[in-house]
């Protein structure tokens, strides 16, 4: 089986890494892998091993068609079965060349907003799959496209070396999300402000990506919290320094899954999350610490009990590493995406997940 992984800029951006090892891992199942990359991108170490075509993603309308007629010419040499597509702009694309190639379609979707940005039904009469990160995000899939098209099929990420013990983590808080709800911020830079005075080595690395809300600092000099931030564009640029913190948090719901989150959970990390209906892998109190809402005392129980308690932050760690590995895994997942798309191309329907599987 040969399958074309198409990866619009932002999933490039959010899930780089995750993505690299599912293309070594799915040629490792024994699948040929090309993958379709925006342009500009280097990446030429994995590239010696896995072909690479790009597309201009960002390019103007007007050349939309030529483009991917160049695209499809090139593929055409050497014809995928299937297009399996990660971000909206991708599916798009995905969509155009497997009509063109006559090829099969899958879309890979990882939030409850990735999927409302998809136009699956634009191009319902081509798709194939939808494979939804979560059972929550499936659910809301299928009252899109029909459950015969719908599966829970997440992006897996890297689990632990069995025999190597994770880094000690440090004094640190790694904030991911868009820092645009005022009320969510400002509940959590309130919890921080209550824990400066017995953590005086704190320090918070706080994603600020493109669109974030600029009255965010006036609000961290309001709370007197700015000193301890260290604000980034994402937390991926970071990513040593952000796996290596001792508390994850969530201030706003992502809405599914991501994988530098799924990433610190394996690690044995302790999330601390606002609650998130998408989000079944974060159980409160057994994967993660969950607040119900944009409450100040809330959260700075919840940030004291992953920074001081060992006893706390070392069990839920301990559980989230555990079924982390077990239902996120690249290797597992990898295999499950070899698996539907070779259903996809060769076989029947894949049924709908049941509460059991989701």
């Amino acid at each position: 089986m040969h399958l074309a992984l198409v990866i619009d800029p932002d999933r490039l951006v959010q899930d780089g890494a995750a993505l690299q090892r599912l293309a070594v891992a799915l040629v490792s199942e024994g699948v040929r892998v090309r993958r379709v990359l925006p342009t500009g991108h280097d990446d030429a170490p994995l590239a010696r091993l896995i072909p690479v075509s790009t597309y201009d993603f960002a390019g103007s309308p007007l050349f939309r068609a030529s483009r991917l007629g160049a695209l499809s010419s090139e593929l055409e040499e050497d014809r995928p079965d299937a297009f399996v597509s990660f971000g909206p702009r991708a599916f798009e694309s995905a969509a155009e060349l497997a009509r063109d190639l006559d090829a099969g379609l899958v879309a890979m979707v990882s939030t409850a907003r990735e999927l409302d940005a998809t136009p699956l039904r634009r191009h319902a009469d081509r798709l194939d799959l939808v494979g939804a990160s979560t059972g929550p995000v499936a659910l809301r899939a299928a009252r899109v496209v029909g459950d015969e098209l719908t599966t829970v099929l997440p992006l897996g990420v890297a689990t632990p070396d069995g025999g190597r013990t994770p880094p000690t983590p440090a004094e640190g808080i790694a904030i991911a999300g868009t820092a645009r709800d005022d009320g969510a911020y400002r509940a959590m830079f309130s919890a921080i402000a209550s824990l400066m005075p017995t953590l005086p080595d704190l320090q918070v690395a706080i994603e600020l990506p493109p669109g974030h809300d600029p009255k965010l600092w006036t609000l961290a000099r309001e709370l007197r919290v700015q000193r301890v931030l260290n604000g980034v564009t994402s937390l991926e640029s970071i990513r040593p320094l952000a796996l290596a913190c001792g508390v994850m948090a969530l201030p706003e719901a992502v809405g599914g899954t991501r994988s530098i989150v799924l990433e610190a959970m394996a690690m044995g990390r302790c999330v601390v999350a606002l609650e998130d209906p998408m989000a079944d892998h974060l159980i409160d109190g057994v994967t993660a610490l969950v607040a119900e809402e944009r409450d100040a005392r809330v959260w700075g129980t919840l940030l004291s009990a992953g920074l001081r308690s060992a006893e706390v932050s070392a069990r839920i760690g301990a559980e989230a590493s555990v079924r982390t590995a077990a239902r996120f895994g690249s290797a597992r997942c990898a295999a499950q995406l070899a698996q539907a798309c070779e259903t996809v191309v060769r076989g029947p329907a894949i049924p709908f997940p049941g509460p059991e599987d989701a």
